[in-house]
């Protein structure tokens, strides 16, 4: 019984023993293998470096097999990268010798900004050539190409079966090219064969080969898309161009225009920029009319910087007839404008000195004979004032010498007049004297005229000589401003601010102011001894709180003239228009038929009750008639996306001179033209003759990949009256297809 007991004593002691050498090893496993449970290693990738003269090529996998002659195998996360090459797969071989290789899956490819994605690929690194398939990429930074299989001939060429080119993003894109093949040129072009255009995936057009410009957008010559329109004045319209460059800094384009009810039109632009400091754009386009309305134009536009601080400029807008611009003239404003200049002048201005040579030629189209005014060449030298040392006079200084020409249909001048000018001026500047300020300004003048006219009811050109002597007297006074300043009104607070002014001149010597050819400007001049006053109202608000400077918030001035000489010097004819200087010094509408020493009164209002809305209301009030002689009010409101802008214009004829007219002119506007819905209206409308002149309604939706826009656009002209509707379809990268050209100036 001892014994039994001793026996189990004795196996629980080895037991015990048997646990506590256990609980020992596995404390020594804890303590040696680091914190429970032990983290596993991720496995050690393998790196393979070849190394040829070129450059090196790393393969990188989770797995890979050399076997002889140095073919290599690659699995698991498989990187192989060369120069600029770089290419990831699940699995890879890659052939040492020849440096081809075939990858597959999660393949992707790339190459500076080169990239594709694709099922399979098989590449040689040493010409940098392979063939993708199923493969969808970038060749640039903006178009998209898929296709069944994609070829890579060499560092910058690929070629595309059966697949697509697109700037869009979206699966479905906005639109796209679907075409058999193509050959692809980083950054230069895209040759397309059997393409078909489609918009979200509906076909649009077929087009059997088109090249588009890439990335760098280089010019290339080739046919320009036509265009196709109707024409109420000309019938069914068919234009087509070609366009061909002239090396890296000139282009040249040739198009013909073929109107049904007109005839054959053609037409060329010459650009160049042979230097960063010169341009010219020359235009030339012309029609023998069926309908005896054709002519010619020529346009020209150049600029160069020369040395010593010249520049050069020409300018030429000569066509042969007005009733050709009207008949085929493209804008409204060169429809209805007769007045034609061309220009080429070299100019150096330094300091407060201006020295011109210019060659001019004006021209006013009439259906009879024009109004043509040449200058060939004209000298002018300029001082525009120059403080003469420390005293308070100011001189200015202008000299010139021209030879001029007139033709016109009751007069035509020598080809050659001589006119030689010399004005010099000076101008004190005197300090104020409590608030009244008095800036008086004399100068003497003389022009020599080598021809002039005979003063009469039948003027003729007279060969003798002229000589206009004159002397000219200004005194500007300004007096005190009278201000007062309202807080805490009902309106606010504001400030208002009354200016009167006057304004004495005096022109003396004139006595042969009807003998004188009128070539510009400087010729219409007229002795004058008047007084010119008026008063400016102002007020100021503060927008923007405390500390914010004063905004003006309305104008409102009355200007008056009164002539001690209402007969300028016997230079005023009484029965017909007179119009010289300084009638033209105070209204637009610068005119008098009759000796009176009150004009018409001219009144300004300018309102601007926000920075985002003003309007400008100007008036001539004819005291004699106790009517107005003419009035306008311009309006300007834009808020966030929308804009609206107009003048309206009324004029009474009240006397020689004048005339009777109604007009209104608008611009409504809506969203902006670069991005999302933008809709604008252009307007002119005469309300006497309940006629609709001109009207341009434009609607355009851009997204990021493409955009469209239509036009509407319609003319009347009494001898042509027009409706047209224009489109035009831009694509991102490319460039747009269509006829609707940059809007004009609306006024």
């Amino acid at each position: 019984m001892s014994r039994r007991k001793g026996g189990a004593t004795s196996r629980r002691l080895r037991l015990a023993g048997m646990r506590k050498n256990l609980l020992t090893a596995l404390a020594i496993f804890v303590w040696s293998s680091g914190a429970l449970p032990a983290a596993q290693e991720a496995p050690q990738r393998v790196r393979t470096e070849i190394k040829y003269s070129e450059g090196v090529v790393v393969l990188t996998s989770d797995v890979q097999e050399r076997t002889p002659p140095g073919r290599y195998s690659a699995r698991g996360n498989v990187e192989i990268t060369y120069r600029d090459i770089r290419i990831t797969c699940d699995e890879a071989e890659f052939e040492e010798r020849t440096r081809e290789g075939s990858a597959r899956g999660n393949l992707r490819f790339s190459q500076d900004r080169q990239w594709f994605t694709c099922s399979r690929a098989e590449f040689n690194l040493a010409g940098q050539t392979g063939t993708f398939y199923d493969a969808s990429g970038f060749t640039d930074q903006e178009f998209l190409i898929r296709g069944s299989t994609v070829v890579k001939k060499g560092p910058d060429i690929y070629s595309v079966q059966d697949g697509f080119i697109t700037a869009c993003q979206e699966r479905n894109p906005k639109w796209s090219f679907t075409i058999d093949s193509a050959t692809v040129r980083v950054d230069r072009t895209a040759r397309l064969r059997n393409t078909l255009f489609k918009v979200k995936g509906v076909p649009v057009l077929y087009v059997p080969y088109l090249v588009l410009p890439l990335a760098n957008k280089q010019r290339s010559s080739g046919l320009l898309p036509p265009h196709i329109g109707s024409s109420s004045s000309k019938g069914r319209a068919f234009s087509l161009g070609y366009f061909q460059t002239l090396g890296r800094s000139a282009d040249l384009t040739f198009y013909g225009d073929y109107f049904t009810l007109r005839g054959l039109a053609l037409g060329g632009v010459l650009r160049t920029r042979p230097t960063p400091q010169t341009r010219l754009y020359l235009q030339a386009y012309g029609i023998h009319d069926r309908l005896d309305q054709g002519g010619a134009q020529l346009i020209l536009d150049g600029e160069s910087s020369l040395p010593r601080g010249f520049r050069a400029v020409a300018s030429a807008n000569i066509t042969t007839n007005f009733r050709f611009r009207q008949a085929f003239s493209d804008s409204f404003r060169s429809a209805t404008v007769p007045e034609e200049r061309s220009m080429v002048f070299m100019t150096q201005n330094q300091d407060s000195f201006s020295t011109n040579i210019a060659f001019l030629r004006d021209e006013v189209l009439f259906p009879g004979r024009s109004i043509v005014i040449r200058q060939a060449p004209s000298l002018e030298f300029r001082s525009l004032g120059r403080k003469l040392g420390r005293t308070p006079l100011i001189f200015h200084l202008r000299a010139g010498a021209d030879a001029v020409s007139r033709t016109d249909s009751e007069l035509e001048t020598p080809r050659l007049v001589q006119r030689l000018d010399l004005y010099p001026r000076l101008t004190l500047r005197l300090p104020s004297l409590a608030g009244i300020s008095l800036v008086p300004s004399v100068g003497i003048r003389e022009t020599y005229y080598s021809a002039g006219v005979t003063d009469g009811k039948d003027p003729k050109i007279d060969p003798s000589s002229i000589h206009r002597q004159y002397m000219d007297l200004e005194l500007d006074l300004r007096l005190p401003t009278i201000e007062r300043t309202y807080r805490g009104s009902r309106p606010g607070s504001f400030k208002h601010t009354i200016e009167p002014f006057t304004m004495y001149r005096r022109i003396h010597g004139i006595d042969n102011a009807r003998r004188i050819v009128r070539f510009d400007e400087q010729d219409a001049i007229a002795d004058t001894n008047e007084l010119e006053f008026g008063v400016v109202n102002r007020i100021f608000t503060r927008r923007g709180g405390p500390g914010a400077p004063g905004q003006e918030w309305l104008l409102a001035a009355v200007v008056q003239k009164y002539y001690f000489d209402p007969g300028f010097g016997r230079a005023l004819v009484p029965g017909q228009s007179n119009i010289f200087y300084p009638l033209n010094t105070v209204t637009g509408f610068a005119s008098l038929s009759e000796p009176r020493s009150l004009p018409p009164t001219n009144l300004i209002v300018r309102l601007t009750p926000m920075p985002s809305v003003s309007y400008d209301f100007r008036a001539d009030y004819d005291t004699r008639y106790e009517r107005l002689r003419d009035a306008s009010l311009s309006v300007h409101w834009q808020e966030e996306r929308f804009i609206a802008s107009g003048t309206y214009v009324k004029t009474n004829a009240l006397a020689t001179g004048t005339f009777e007219s109604h007009h209104i002119q608008g611009l409504l506007g809506y969203g902006s033209p670069m991005s999302g819905v933008s809709a604008s209206a252009v307007i002119s409308y005469n309300i006497r003759t309940a006629n609709l002149l001109n009207s341009n309604m434009r609607l355009n939706y851009i997204w990021d990949c493409c955009g469209i826009s239509l036009q509407f656009q319609q003319f009347d002209l009494g001898l042509r009256t027009e409706s047209r509707l224009t489109f035009s379809f831009s694509l991102k990268g490319i460039g747009s297809f269509g006829n609707i050209r940059r809007a004009e100036s609306l006024f």
